[in-house]
């Protein structure tokens, strides 16, 4: 009797999950993270290049690269007759509570911490006249999460086992035209179409009794939106800039593999769902202004509001609460150029510094970064390479999260 019944808990379980496929291993619990928030920050608008990331993560009057089309295309108009651009990045971030960590009964004592490479931007603009046209493709958004492995050896035998692993990513695909107008005013507009994959696989293993419960889920996402903007050069030294993105659904293709298998009592259940689920992005919209104090020192500022309240989640026919709340987002950054002449050759050394002020949405808890940034590069002739680092701190949930991101930028400009 006693084996039969430690039997009929797992079924319970799978039977539960069939029903309520939204449902964790442990009693879910709103987190620092959900499935599919981004990892570091909830908050992402296109790709910020090394030059970008080196001022405080300022996008909406820098024009120095191709990227400038996921965030404010009017930049585009700034970029000389061609322009070839491509971007790395490493973002390494930490994380306490997500999935089945620490919202039940799998514990873990410290942060965890995952690192994420990406050769993440390749783009091309070309200018006609007052028209600039520019086509890219980029990873606009990671879902990896540290994996988890727990075992239970009391005699140096395993007799349990539990995995979880999540990874995923929304790639980007944009084209966007930008015209010169009258004044010194600029506008551009992007069209993009957003695709991605996210997988997250939990297994159970009772080694001495064979029996193992695996959740699969993966959802194929999809999505088309559109962003804008304006930039307005005022007297050769005050840039100020307006850039929006509209709100839109990401859809998903979603499939859930729950089974439960047991050899020993000749016992294998399957159960299989899927669902067209749906995640309801916000509208974004941000200024930025710009001072030129010399043709060598430039100051700059963003603000970015993000609507996360009207933020929704519809996953297996069932809505998900997500508690969130509107932010604003405030990067400001300086930039300082030097000439040298190396090997006879004149070589510009930008040097930057900057500031981001990144609170989260989630309403519970109450957390935010704070991160500061640094950055280089060398200019000569028609290259440029850039190179950045942010180190942030996380207040707020309690836990001291830290978050950090290196970009590596290369630009051939004809």
């Amino acid at each position: 009797m006693t084996k039969h019944r430690f039997w009929l808990f797992p079924l319970i379980l799978l039977l539960l999950f069939a029903f309520f496929p939204n449902t964790s291993w442990s009693q879910m619990v709103l987190g620092q993270y959900e499935d599919e928030a981004p990892l570091r920050t909830w908050n992402t608008l296109g790709i910020t290049t090394a030059r970008s990331l080196g001022m405080g993560e300022t996008q909406f009057t820098l024009g120095s690269d191709c990227a400038v089309s996921l965030s404010n295309p009017a930049l585009l108009t700034r970029l000389p007759k061609i322009t070839l651009t491509v971007n790395s990045s490493f973002n390494i971030a930490q994380l306490y509570r997500y999935s089945i960590l620490n919202t039940g009964p799998l514990y873990t004592r410290e942060n965890l911490s995952v690192g994420v490479y990406a050769l993440d931007f390749a783009g091309a603009s070309i200018r006609f006249k007052n028209w600039t046209l520019a086509l890219s493709v980029g990873l606009i958004e990671s879902y990896d999460r540290p994996r988890v492995e727990n075992e239970y050896n009391p005699s140096g035998s395993v007799l349990y086992r539990l995995r979880m692993d999540q990874e995923g990513s929304l790639k980007n695909v944009n084209f966007s035209i930008a015209r010169k107008l009258f004044g010194g005013l600029s506008a551009g507009i992007g069209l993009n179409y957003a695709y991605g994959l996210l997988q997250k696989d939990i297994s159970e293993e009772w080694i001495t009794s064979s029996i193992t419960i695996t959740d699969s889920k993966s959802h194929k996402f999809k999505g088309f939106y559109v962003n804008g903007g304006l930039l307005w050069e005022l007297a050769g030294k005050i840039d100020v800039a307006a850039a929006f993105r509209t709100p839109y659904v990401k859809k998903s293709d979603s499939d859930s593999l729950l089974r439960y298998l047991s050899p020993g009592g000749d016992t294998d259940i399957i159960i299989e769902a899927t669902s067209r689920d749906e995640y309801k992005q916000p509208f974004v919209a941000g200024i930025g202004v710009s001072y030129k104090f010399s043709s060598k020192f430039r100051a700059t500022s963003d603000f970015a509001f993000y609507n996360w309240s009207k933020y929704k989640v519809s996953y297996f026919e069932e809505e998900l609460e997500r508690n969130l709340k509107d932010i604003i987002k405030v990067g400001a950054g300086i930039e300082h150029s030097n000439s040298r002449r190396i090997f006879g050759q004149e070589v510009n050394i930008p040097l930057r510094a900057g500031l981001i002020y990144d609170p989260q949405p989630m309403k519970e808890p109450d957390s935010s970064y704070f991160y500061i940034c640094l950055g280089t590069g060398i200019h000569w002739r028609k290259f440029l390479f850039d190179g950045a680092v942010i180190l942030g701190k996380e207040s707020g949930s309690g836990n001291s999260l830290t978050a950090s991101k290196i970009a590596l930028s290369f630009s051939f400009r004809l």
